[in-house]
């Protein structure tokens, strides 16, 4: 007889500890349990209208505009992102609000309740056990809310990769979004870009939006779209007309918008954003220009080329008046080159005091090779995860390849000292999306 949910959890924070305890079995990647678990729970991606979106950079921002326009299109819109940056609960958006602590209790909770029930059936019948995955168990967590919260859309994006990322097992996706394609993850996903276009592009089942990308990418992402029948749409070219650090004005396909997100790159993530709200009209899901262009202006993605300063620090940091902190997660070394390319953009000629923390399976070496020259100083911290790099062994990668650093075992250690040093007008924190939690604040206030 099952007992009644209460029993299991009381409280969030129980939520999260049995959700964090399963974490640490570690990552399995397949299909087959995703939809094994999506159907114990009355299989409720089936009721939904899904927009899948996979790529190796752009992934968090285009789904942060494309919720942004569809909130201000008066839609009921679920969006499921990972990793969380501030606070776990920022990976379930309602309406582009992070889910309340006492929803996250009680979708896991059936979640717990239902692979219990199953593990005690397949004992039972000693058939083979059924232990889905953490990343499993929140896509399925995030499709159940969606569907008993009345989300008109969802807007799902892929963990890693796309073939076999538990996000793959859903059906009735409306439209596929493939955002830029680079080298990440390569022990699971290939050492070429053919091998991870081919990873990424499986999430294609009909109609599919994409930037442009090198011609084996391109080459890739058109015969799927072929195989399955559908559409393919490549985002044109959008026309810088005015930015600062407050934002952007670009112009596409004759009209203008204005977008808050920094970086050459946020205009090829609008536009594809703009595609596909346009392709969704095409499906009924109706938006006016001038929704669009709100939302648009409206969007924001927390630690992508984030600016802080005093007068908008929610941090538990001091900052004086005359310096910045730029905030990126770019965790990889095409997400380096970008977050270069937009330091030079944006201050050039400015000291910049690069404060850097990695996991240690991502090319750091190569992303040392990029963002060293442009730092006229460098600290390295040591993110809390088990996969991170010491502080220590990055610094001496630093300095392997011709520049100091300075590690520091705590992120907001590393930071504030930082912010305090001479050596610096713009402190830049990045490497990796994990740093941003330990800087010692709780954004949503979730107990």
């Amino acid at each position: 007889m099952a007992l009644p949910l209460e029993v299991f959890f009381l409280f969030y924070k129980d939520a999260i500890n049995w959700i964090s305890n399963i974490e640490r079995a570690g990552t399995d990647f397949g299909l087959e349990r995703e939809r094994e678990l999506l159907n114990l729970l009355g299989s409720p991606d089936k009721d939904l209208n899904i927009v899948h979106v996979a790529g190796t950079n752009g992934k968090g921002s285009v789904t942060a505009y494309l919720t942004a326009v569809l909130v201000s299109a008066m839609k009921k819109v679920g969006t499921f992102n990972s990793p969380s940056v501030f606070d776990y609960n920022e990976r379930f958006l309602l309406n582009g609000s992070p889910l309340t602590g006492g929803l996250v209790a009680k979708y896991f909770t059936i979640l717990r309740d239902t692979i219990e029930r199953e593990q005690a059936r397949r004992r039972d019948e000693n058939l083979p056990p059924f232990t889905p995955t953490a990343f499993e168990i929140e896509t399925a967590a995030a499709l159940l809310c969606f569907k008993e919260e009345g989300c008109e859309i969802v807007i799902l994006e892929t963990g890693l990769g796309g073939r076999w990322d538990a996000t793959n097992a859903v059906e009735n996706k409306l439209l596929s979004i493939i955002t830029t394609i680079g080298l990440d993850h390569c022990d699971y996903l290939g050492n070429t870009l053919q091998e991870i276009a081919g990873e990424k592009a499986d999430i294609i089942t009909k109609d599919a939006i994409t930037c442009p990308q090198p011609k084996e990418v391109m080459d890739v992402i058109r015969a799927k779209v072929k195989k399955v029948g559908g559409v393919l749409t490549v985002t044109g070219q959008a026309e810088l007309i005015a930015e600062d650090i407050e934002g952007q004005t670009f112009e596409y396909k004759g009209e203008r918008y204005t977008i808050g997100l920094l970086g050459e790159h946020q205009l090829v993530n609008a536009s594809l954003a703009i595609e596909a709200v346009s392709a969704l009209g095409d499906k009924g899901i109706s938006v006016t220009l001038d929704q669009l262009k709100f939302g648009l202006a409206e969007a924001k993605w927390g630690a992508r080329f984030e600016i802080i300063g005093s007068h908008n620090c929610r941090f538990n940091l001091i900052i004086p008046h005359h310096k910045l902190l730029v905030l990126d997660g770019g965790h990889n070394p095409q997400g380096a080159e970008v977050l270069a390319k937009s330091l030079q953009r944006y201050f050039g000629g400015m000291r910049i005091h690069l404060v850097m923390g990695v996991l240690k399976d991502k090319d750091y070496k190569e992303m040392v090779r990029v963002l060293g020259p442009i730092a006229n100083k460098v600290s390295t911290v040591t993110p809390s995860s088990p996969r991170a790099l010491s502080a220590e062994d990055l610094a001496k990668e630093f300095e392997s390849q011709g520049f100091g650093a300075t590690p520091y075992p705590l992120v907001a250690l590393g930071v504030q000292q930082a912010i305090g040093d001479f050596y610096g007008d713009i402190i830049v924190l990045t490497g990796s999306l994990t740093l941003f939690k330990d800087l010692g604040v709780n954004t949503h206030g979730f107990k």
